[in-house]
């Protein structure tokens, strides 16, 4: 029995608040990417198309086997989220019924499912990384979010990694302490996944820890072991979506490693922040992948059509063009 057949055996199936977006003066780079994104996601709507051929390549090489099998030790543990904190932090929460948020997601997420349906043979489209330009545009809110929203699906389950190995947030944003993660499973092999992941009392969402951090975290994730392991989740478990929540691109060089594993990106660009400069050279970085979506958030007021929880609106739009 494999690792991750273990693990689905045993499994069975403080942010800080949103800020507006401050636009004081005329800042020409700043509007010139948000106007880069919402060209994107105007052009997505209006001709139907889920994806646009932007980069060339993106197609999964030959994976090696994951390591071998040892027992388990069987330390797999629960992790129980207030729910009532998270939904003060404008968090998804599956007993919140239908919220502006809530509502925001769900429309995004038809895209991803969209990508997993029409996925080319060799492309682990359920493996989706959730990442940035730069840190502070909201890619772990949109990631737990994304996470939440998923694992409310009938026929889904969802494990959230935590992959900003040098700097995790997820534990900050969901209220835990975790010790032991992704790092440890790369780093010692007396480490399994099954003794990592944590159940949560969200049905359907479990959760992989980033762990401690290592000095070479990049190599580890751009090693073979990372590969299989990526390669043997993404083939068992169709029905299992998995949600990286990534360093910012130009920030560490673990995203661009990263990324070269993943199915579909998810880019978080903060409106109003985010300059054209920074949009392009992150997109440049992510050149492997082939489905690519622009998520531009915190939008003031109603530009996209719908509206986000507190203010803040969610557009989304595929692959990037000059």
């Amino acid at each position: 029995m494999s690792i991750i057949e273990r693990v689905a055996n045993k499994l069975g199936s403080t942010l800080e608040p949103q800020r507006k977006p401050s636009f004081q003066g005329a800042d020409t780079e700043r509007a010139a990417a948000d106007d880069v994104a919402l060209d994107l996601i105007e052009r997505a709507a209006a001709d139907g198309s889920q994806s646009v051929d932007a980069f060339a390549g993106g197609n999964f090489a030959a994976a090696p086997e994951a390591r071998p099998v040892r027992p388990s030790r069987l330390t797999t543990k629960t992790l129980t989220f207030d729910l009532d904190r998270l939904r003060k932090m404008n968090m998804i929460t599956p007993d919140a019924g239908r919220t502006p948020i809530g509502e925001s997601f769900r429309r995004v997420k038809r895209h991803i499912f969209a990508n997993l349906a029409s996925a080319e043979p060799g492309v682990a489209a359920n493996l989706i990384m959730v990442t940035s330009p730069m840190a502070h545009e909201g890619k772990t809110f949109c990631a737990v979010n994304f996470a939440i929203s998923m694992a409310m699906e009938m026929d889904r389950t969802v494990l959230l990694v935590d992959a900003d190995v040098a700097k995790p947030s997820v534990p900050g944003v969901l209220g835990f302490k975790a010790d032991t993660g992704l790092m440890d499973v790369l780093y010692d092999r007396g480490v399994d996944l099954a003794d990592v992941l944590c159940r949560t009392n969200i049905e359907k969402l479990n959760i992989l820890p980033a762990g401690k951090g290592r000095a070479h975290a990049t190599e580890m994730l751009g090693s073979d072991m990372m590969r299989g392991l990526l390669q043997e989740m993404a083939d068992r478990y169709r029905d299992r979506i998995i949600i990286f929540d990534s360093p910012p691109l130009l920030a560490a060089s673990e995203a661009s490693v990263l990324a070269t594993h993943m199915g579909q990106i998810v880019m978080v660009v903060e409106a109003g922040k985010t300059t054209e400069t920074s949009l392009k050279e992150a997109l440049s970085r992510i050149e492997t992948c082939r489905n690519v979506g622009l998520l531009l958030n915190k939008v003031d007021g109603p530009k996209m059509g719908y509206g986000g929880y507190g203010g803040y609106g969610y557009g989304y739009g595929y692959g990037y063009g000059e």
